[in-house]
């Protein structure tokens, strides 16, 4: 006589759980938005990409505007946040904690799905204002304040002269934003083309260059 086995059946491999549901449909929607664009794209699809019912994607998001937040909270301002709460705990010199914020965009900015993000925002969020609105509360305002509260350390320390802490914060940000895509973008076609990590200290020695107090001008009688 056959006893019935104790054990419960397996799960199949396939099978996620549903609290794994969300992630997994963010990281869809960032697929099909960075190959689409945002307009074009149809939460048919990224639910399809994401192995999940319409319904299901609904359950979780209410439209694709809400998915696209999301997904920019997810893969952007996590990274943001992580910045701020790195700033308060820094007790460092200003000229460190402002090469290593660079260092944590450059990082950041770098990764392809962040490349995808950015591509999207500058191409399309101009026709949803409050798309663009949201990116830019969430995203562009709090990590240029990173680079503020840097300069203004270096200021008060008397590491770094006076400068135009606002410009300057937003020329940082620009250049590693910029010099990112380009580098994603040109690079192959480029025939001098550096490595990511030369690139980054060559920006990191520019901006240097530019934000370090002046010694006293030495005068002769």
């Amino acid at each position: 006589m056959s006893h019935p086995d104790p054990r419960p059946p397996e799960t199949p491999r396939w099978q996620r759980r549903p609290e794994e549901r969300p992630e997994e449909i963010l990281d869809a929607a960032l697929g099909v938005f960075g190959r689409c664009g945002f307009a074009p794209a149809r939460l048919e699809e990224v639910a399809r990409e994401a192995g999940v019912s319409k319904g299901t994607l609904y359950r979780y998001f209410a439209s694709k505007e809400d998915l696209f937040r999301a997904m920019v909270r997810a893969k952007v301002v996590t990274c943001v946040v992580a910045g701020e709460e790195y700033v308060r705990q820094y007790y460092g010199s200003a000229t460190e904690l402002l090469v290593d914020l660079m260092r944590r965009l450059w990082e950041t900015v770098s990764r392809p799905e962040v490349i995808r993000i950015a591509r999207l925002v500058q191409g399309e969020l101009g026709r949803f204002p409050e798309l663009a609105r949201f990116y830019y509360e969430e995203v562009i305002l709090p990590s240029r304040r990173l680079f503020e509260q840097a300069l203004e350390r270096g200021l008060a320390s008397g590491e770094f002269r006076q400068l135009a802490h606002a410009a300057t914060a937003r020329a940082i940000a620009s250049l590693l934003v910029h010099s990112a895509q380009s580098q994603a973008f040109f690079s192959v076609y480029d025939p001098n083309a550096l490595d990511g990590e030369r690139l980054f200290e060559g920006i990191v020695d520019l901006v240097l260059d530019g934000v370090r107090a002046r010694p006293p001008a030495v005068t002769t009688d």
